[in-house]
């Protein structure tokens, strides 16, 4: 993998993983993210469907969770292009994910807003996570990942804008 340097912000062009729960703005702070610092954008979640030819909530439906985080597994542990990558809330979960995430020359940035502001993205969401599961279920999901979601970031940031998360690359550098 080739560095280089975003010139504006001084952030070497390296993977940095974006991790939260559902909701936490992986996907469209991510976006913003890789425009503003002009570096390619790449959600994992994408890549699985391309990989199985489906999307995401026909994997939980005809495949299972258990095959979606294998693929999952599978694609992190393999990836190897710089730029800015939103991973799955459930990223985590795995153990090897995890010792990836802890391991490789790579930035993790935790996207962790409140419960509130999660909650409010996703309560009416046609997530499989979500519409397999109560509120206090989702709650309980979310206060049980916090804790994995720690162990793996190098940078937390509360995700309530784009400023926080150029701020929090550019700070950790």
């Amino acid at each position: 993998m080739q560095t280089n340097t975003n010139q504006v912000h001084n952030i070497p062009a390296i993977p940095i993983f974006l991790i939260g729960f559902m909701g936490s703005g992986k996907t469209f702070l991510g976006k913003q993210l890789a425009e503003k610092l002009q570096f390619p954008f790449f959600d994992v979640d994408l890549e699985i469907e391309k990989k199985s030819n489906m999307n995401v909530n026909d994997i939980f439906q005809h495949k299972g969770e258990k095959y979606f985080r294998d693929v999952e597994s599978g694609i992190l542990i393999d990836w190897n292009k710089n730029g800015i990558i939103a991973t799955g809330g459930g990223i985590v979960i795995s153990k090897i994910n995890r010792e990836f995430l802890t391991k490789k020359e790579h930035k993790v940035l935790w996207l962790n807003p409140p419960w509130e502001v999660i909650r409010s993205r996703i309560i009416n969401s046609y997530r499989p996570i979500v519409l397999e599961r109560t509120e206090d279920e989702l709650f309980e999901l979310w206060n049980k990942r916090t804790l994995l979601y720690k162990e793996c970031a190098d940078i937390s940031c509360d995700a309530r804008n784009l400023e926080c998360l150029i701020d929090a690359v550019s700070n950790d550098q």
